[in-house]
């Protein structure tokens, strides 16, 4: 537990730019995924860190091969846990930050955020304020990177109201 925590640390750092950080960090969620093979949490966290790999490598193949892998890490962390709200954060956020010209997953973040949002429909405890927020923000964002203007100017104006 100590270690998964100290991962994250360091995921963040690594989100943040320090690539020094990411590469802790993989070593970190490599080791426990080979310890927890069936633990979903920690293998949304192995992709995520996969993807920050992929951003800071400086080939243009490894970028596009390590961010290929930590999408597929992400994708089967979602199937062996399809309602854990972490791993759906981590994926969408993933999603939305690769070129959707190549990858094609804004819909996936999509998905993702809209069972975030359904969820907090239902609870309103489920999700922090701040996070409804960001999370509209990247649902229109998503839209945007689909071609769908339209749809990501009718998820602004719901933000506009939740303000």
């Amino acid at each position: 537990m100590k270690q998964f925590e100290e991962g994250k640390k360091l995921f963040m750092k690594g989100v943040d730019g320090d690539k020094k950080a990411v590469k802790l960090a993989y070593d970190i969620f490599l080791k426990l995924r080979n310890t927890a093979p069936n633990n979903a949490l920690i293998e949304a966290y192995y992709g995520s860190t996969l993807a920050l790999l992929g951003r800071d490598a400086s080939q243009p193949l490894e970028k596009a091969d390590k961010a290929q892998e930590g999408l597929d890490a992400l994708n089967q962390a979602i199937s062996k846990d399809p309602n854990h709200k972490e791993i759906r954060m981590l994926r969408s956020n993933v999603c939305l930050r690769l070129p959707e010209s190549f990858f094609q997953c804004s819909k996936v973040a999509v998905e993702d955020i809209s069972f975030l949002l359904n969820r907090y429909q239902k609870d309103s405890s489920y999700l922090t304020n701040n996070q409804v927020r960001e999370l509209i923000k990247d649902l229109s964002t998503a839209y945007q990177n689909m071609g769908n203007p339209d749809e990501a100017s009718k998820v602004l104006k719901r933000l506009s109201k939740k303000k």
